[in-house]
């Protein structure tokens, strides 16, 4: 992911990238040369990031699944200094998905499954979105339901799914990502937005097309 965000930045004037860092134990990043992070990788390095980010008073936007609760408490605490917007699926199709699932809401007894594939390199599962969407639906329902379902193989960038089952009738709500551009682009239309935004707290996606739709 950091080489499509590398490669999408060069090609925009307006932006500049002024550092990168793989796998490393620390990140030497110039805090006068930079004014937000961009961060997609493991929850060891979110963690760095973050505490770079707030010992420098820079914003944060990061989209590395698979946090635990003790992460996602830290994520809290940093919010109340820094601005960060953390969400498990940067598209723009995802949060119009999410969007779309109060709509369930005057279908309370029918049956739900979220499913998700992605490709077979991928650690966790379900996916971070799979359970963002699984929340979300439980939340319009006032239900518990049953856990995502997982597909992995092969290169799927991602595609998930939310089948809503009547008696006699199936609602399918589909989103595929046919490369990790889409996300590339979300990410930094992300950190543009949160770098205005300016003040602390803690944001997703939908806070941001809030504003933009």
């Amino acid at each position: 992911m950091g080489r499509e965000i590398v490669d999408l930045a060069a090609m925009d004037k307006t932006l500049s990238v002024t550092g990168a860092a793989g796998r490393v134990k620390k990140l030497d990043f110039d805090p006068i040369q930079t004014d937000v992070v961009i961060e997609f990788s493991t929850p060891d390095g979110f963690g760095l990031a973050l505490d770079w980010c707030v010992k420098h008073g820079k914003p944060l936007v990061s989209g590395t699944t698979g946090l635990s609760d003790r992460d996602k408490r830290k994520l809290s605490r940093a919010a109340k200094r820094i601005a960060v917007l953390y969400s498990a699926n940067m598209s723009l199709g995802i949060a119009v998905l999410s969007s779309m699932l109060e709509s369930f809401r005057a279908l309370p007894d029918w049956d739900f499954q979220i499913e998700e594939a992605h490709h077979n390199q991928k650690k966790d599962r379900p996916s971070g979105t799979a359970i963002l969407l699984d929340q979300r639906l439980e939340s319009v329902l006032g239900r518990k339901l049953p856990e995502p379902n997982s597909l992995r193989g092969g290169g799927i960038p991602g595609i998930h799914q939310v089948w809503a089952m009547g008696p006699e009738e199936v609602v399918v709500l589909q989103h595929t990502a046919f490369n990790r551009k889409v996300f590339a682009c979300g990410a930094l239309r992300a950190a543009r937005w949160l770098f205005d935004k300016g003040q602390p707290g803690l944001y997703d996606l939908s806070d941001l097309y809030k504003t933009e739709l």
